[in-house]
């Protein structure tokens, strides 16, 4: 990583269990860096309600969130058109961001299918001894390489954009853990389950 990187990854005290793995050899960029930086947004564009997650891909409570409480936002007030959702980093340690980087270097519905493989098997990757072999596994299931993975883990302009967003979102909502949410500009307290969602969701509407 450049200078800059490291001093946001320093500053922002990523510092993981995994740290003796990293960084990893940088490779030749290729990453489509206006695709990889675009918004992650599910719903319609024109839904009332906008509820932005800010989440780590290591954090077992986003793992929850993504696993359990989103199926049920998404049927009923996502599809129906009365919710749009958009997906923030907000990573917590090393392998957080990179698993945010690679899951960026995917599209439209492959970004937010990759998400979801790595919510539900986050505890299969974020606990082992080398989270970057279980990683590649994943995201060849996706039609990522090994070397595609590690171009967008290391590329810096990507790790960059990820690493701005946190500090953005402290910046601007307080955040300061993860999952949590924004509601048409207002932070949410305390809204983790379906039932508090459903709650402020009717309030709004």
């Amino acid at each position: 990583m450049r200078r800059r990187t490291l001093n946001l990854v320093l500053g922002l005290g990523l510092v993981a269990p995994f740290a003796a793995a990293l960084p990893l050899p940088a490779v030749a960029a290729g990453v489509d860096l206006e695709m990889a930086m675009a918004p992650r947004v599910i719903g319609d564009p024109d839904a009332k309600i906008t509820i932005t997650e800010y989440f780590s891909m290591t954090c077992p409570h986003c793992a929850r969130f993504h696993t359990e409480v989103l199926p049920k936002l998404k049927e009923a007030y996502v599809d129906t058109g009365k919710v749009k959702i958009e997906f923030k980093d907000f990573p917590l340690d090393q392998w957080a961001l990179r698993a945010s980087a690679m899951a960026r270097c995917l599209e439209g519905n492959r970004y937010v299918a990759m998400v979801d493989l790595l919510m539900k098997k986050q505890a299969d990757w974020a606990r082992s001894d080398n989270p970057f072999v279980e990683l590649v596994k994943l995201a060849r299931l996706a039609g990522l390489s090994e070397e595609r993975v590690q171009e967008c883990m290391t590329d810096e302009k990507l790790l960059d954009f990820i690493l701005n967003e946190r500090l953005k979102a402290t910046k601007d909502h307080d955040i300061k853990s993860t999952p949590s949410f924004v509601m048409n500009g207002r932070k949410l307290e305390d809204v983790f389950s379906f039932e508090s969602f459903e709650e402020v969701i009717a309030d709004a509407l």
